[in-house]
């Protein structure tokens, strides 16, 4: 497992830039333009679900052509990216966001803070819609009731934010799903 480091300048960081209009099929919304928000990269293999994974295989492609922001092995862990929190904020047409397609935000390796920073920019940017996509629903929820204790059980998921887990198995699907309908 890799540890949690903040990427810069000098270890991979990326210029303050869109990521890239998308094609993903989920990102199509009428009205909206389907868009990928990458504020984290790298994973770690987490179940047979992984086996084929098409961050990991994109991720080398985009090291080989020399990207800093995928310099480092996709498995090392994951490595947020300060530098890209503020791209939705000049979004200024609505956009059906994909976040994190190349990595799981609740890795880890993230930090809450910065899991809170990504959540402080969905909610600043309400004419945006946020898709997220984690295998790690058990972290999601700690995040979840972490900062419910903290803001005193006011804390509520963004409307704009939509909540997703991939499944590969019966049994992934009844361990993962369940988290997330706990998450208000």
């Amino acid at each position: 497992r890799g540890s949690a480091r903040k990427a810069g300048s000098r270890n991979g960081g990326t210029k303050n830039r869109s990521m890239s209009i998308t094609t993903i099929e989920w990102t199509k919304r009428p009205g909206t333009i389907g868009e990928t928000w990458n504020p984290t990269t790298g994973c770690n293999k987490v179940d047979r679900g992984c086996k084929n994974c098409y961050a990991e295989i994109m991720h080398r492609r985009l090291q080989a052509m020399g990207q800093a922001k995928y310099a480092r092995d996709f498995l090392k862990g994951a490595v947020y990216h300060e530098d890209t929190l503020e791209i939705p904020l000049r979004w200024t047409k609505p956009r059906t966001v994909f976040v994190n397609s190349m990595s799981d935000l609740f890795h880890e390796d993230i930090p809450f803070k910065f899991i809170m920073a990504v959540f402080d920019v969905m909610e600043k940017t309400p004419q945006h819609t946020y898709l997220i996509l984690t295998k790690r629903p058990d972290r999601a929820l700690m995040f979840w009731q972490i900062m419910e204790e903290i803001w005193f059980g006011k804390w509520k998921r963004p409307a704009n934010v939509w909540m997703g887990t991939s499944v590969n198995n019966q049994l992934s699907a009844e361990r993962r799903i369940s988290k997330l309908f706990k998450i208000k």
